[in-house]
């Protein structure tokens, strides 16, 4: 029974976030990696349309696949202060899961909200590395939405991260570390810039380069829940 308890285990040691996303639907959580197929994983994935994030957890390492519609569309990786992106988060991805030491969530949001997290982690850089104590971060805002901004403002402090997303120059959503729950009230987010080492960073939707474009296969050889790995 114990050991039971160990597969659901989650690390208490895997480090910063590769992206800060919001709480969605869960498919899965928790899944230990000694019983999942990574190929079968994204294979299955993409038959079903499915929109949202698969987040990977182990010692040290954190890592997000977003999918849109089926098709992977991004991969972050972090390990330690290291952060990886597309291919090279992918390999790590693959090879953590083949090793079986992690645990993984898989959880569904809607398509526009993974193009916003798409465009949190892969978007062209508008206004990089500001920060707050030389920024009005409600007149940003207030500049963005008037100008029909599409994309996404990202602030860091000491007290934690959160996120705006915008479409159009509407607030789609907003969340931070501590209240992952998506609002559609800027407030909590935008009192982390009273902290003046916060640092503020906007992010267009507009794509500084192509998708990952993960296209899923549809192959039958290799199953989505495998024998566990001893």
């Amino acid at each position: 029974m114990a050991e039971m308890a160990d597969l659901k285990k989650r690390p208490h040691d895997s480090g910063e976030d590769a992206l800060l996303v919001p709480t969605g639907t869960p498919l899965y959580q928790s899944l230990s990696a000694r019983f999942v197929a990574y190929d079968r994983l994204v294979s299955t994935l993409g038959q079903g349309g499915y929109s949202g994030y698969v987040r990977i957890l182990g010692s040290g390492v954190n890592g997000i696949l977003l999918f849109r519609n089926g098709k992977m569309i991004d991969c972050l990786w972090r390990e330690r202060d290291e952060l990886r992106q597309d291919e090279g988060a992918e390999t790590s991805a693959r090879n953590r899961l083949d090793s079986g030491e992690a645990v993984i969530d898989v959880v569904e949001l809607q398509a526009e909200l993974v193009d916003s997290l798409h465009h949190l982690a892969s978007g062209a850089p508008t206004y990089p590395e500001m920060y707050a104590s030389w920024v009005n971060l409600e007149g940003l805002v207030a500049f963005l939405k008037e100008r029909r901004f599409s994309g996404t403002i990202a602030i860091k402090s000491i007290a934690g991260g959160g996120v705006l997303m915008l479409r159009q120059g509407e607030l789609e959503g907003a969340f931070t570390t501590d209240s992952r729950e998506l609002s559609t009230d800027a407030a909590e987010v935008v009192s982390l810039g009273s902290d003046p080492e916060a640092r503020i960073e906007v992010r267009s939707a507009s794509q500084h380069g192509a998708a990952h474009g993960h296209e899923a296969e549809h192959r039958d050889e290799a199953p989505l829940i495998s024998e566990a790995r001893t």
